[in-house]
């Protein structure tokens, strides 16, 4: 659906964190988007171009596209070709040219060959999964690619050979029960069809397992497979910790500022009296109080930033906005009070 309307897709699996990848999707909307896009090459008589990607329709910020072709042919003349790429950026026309030599100095193996080769076997297995007439025709060219390349599709895959004999290995499946202990974790896939499900990931020592324990694995050689676990996260006294980020972007006021509260403090771990007493004097409260909250990011979060890139901004604009006195002391005064040493530039107020 995403590829056929000019969009994007997000896949949230297992322990994915669901934040950065919602505001990725925000940013990939409100930001301009490159389109129009076409790819023109420019070669010597005698020599072809045969495109064997799909073509793009749509690149956001941040994202990169490959595009896969053939060169065919033999030129006596010109050893030099060029591929120019226009497209449109706010409504703007660009054009980017690159300039090549159909005479490569040395030997760069077959790996483009083989991207290249995958590239058209995804294409063909779109091709066929969309239906049509020419199902068979378009089967067997994928097993034929597939072979001559040595890149698996879903008609073909790795098989072992035994380095003695030469021979395929072959036998039936042979299952285990292995026996799985409550108090550890571990990291174990289950493949169906190609696909691979995650039920359980490794965790740091503070995680521990949930009341439901892990059911038994049954094994083979296609991989393992067991029964779904979960986790949270737990404190000393076994109530589940907040995360720190939800709370200060929870405490964030619709203006784009925060309040000098107990729970601000409590973010960064300190008490109201010890952000209240810390204050710059020419600024107020609320000042205060978001200029501590961006310091805390940019000096402990950087790691999130794709979760609270648009926070930081509204709250930027809010500062700006007033116009407060003693702006660069203050910013002094909360890195002292933070312990960290995040610029005035850094916050872009």
């Amino acid at each position: 659906m995403a590829r056929e309307g000019s969009g994007h897709a997000q896949f949230i699996t297992g322990t994915d964190r669901m934040q950065p990848k919602v505001m990725q999707s925000l940013r990939f909307a409100l930001q301009p988007a490159v389109d129009n896009i076409s790819v023109n090459w420019t070669v010597p008589e005698g020599v072809t171009v045969d495109m064997l990607s799909p073509p793009i329709n749509t690149l956001f910020q941040g994202q990169r596209a490959l595009i896969h072709a053939q060169i065919k042919g033999q030129s006596s003349g010109k050893t030099e070709g060029a591929v120019t790429v226009k497209y449109r950026l706010k409504d703007q026309p660009v054009t980017n040219q690159l300039q090549f030599t159909l005479k490569p100095a040395e030997d760069t193996g077959l790996t483009i060959h083989r991207l290249a080769a995958r590239s058209v076997i995804r294409s063909l297995e779109l091709e066929e999964r969309a239906g049509g007439a020419d199902t068979e025709n378009i089967r067997r060219r994928i097993v034929e690619l597939s072979v001559q390349a040595g890149v698996s599709s879903v008609y073909t895959a790795f098989i072992g050979i035994n380095k003695d004999s030469k021979q395929t290995v072959k036998g039936p499946l042979l299952q285990r029960s292995v026996p799985v202990s409550r108090e550890c974790v571990y990291m174990m896939a289950a493949f169906h069809g190609g696909g691979a499900r995650m039920c359980a990931m490794g965790a740091p020592a503070m995680m521990k397992c949930s009341a439901r324990p892990c059911g038994p694995i049954q094994s083979n050689s296609m991989g393992i497979q067991c029964d779904s676990m979960s986790f949270e996260e737990e404190g000393e006294e076994g109530e589940p910790q907040k995360d720190p980020l939800l709370q200060l972007v929870s405490l964030q006021k619709a203006a784009g500022c925060w309040e000098l509260n107990a729970s601000l403090a409590a973010v960064f771990g300190k008490t109201e009296d010890e952000v209240t007493n810390q204050k710059t004097a020419q600024v107020e409260g609320s000042v205060w109080a978001t200029v501590l909250a961006l310091i805390w990011l940019y000096a402990y979060k950087s790691d999130q930033q794709d979760e609270w890139q648009f926070v930081a901004m509204k709250a930027a604009s809010w500062i700006r906005s007033q116009k407060p006195d003693g702006l660069s002391q203050c910013v002094c005064d909360g890195n002292a009070l933070l312990g960290s040493q995040v610029t005035e530039d850094t916050l872009e107020i």
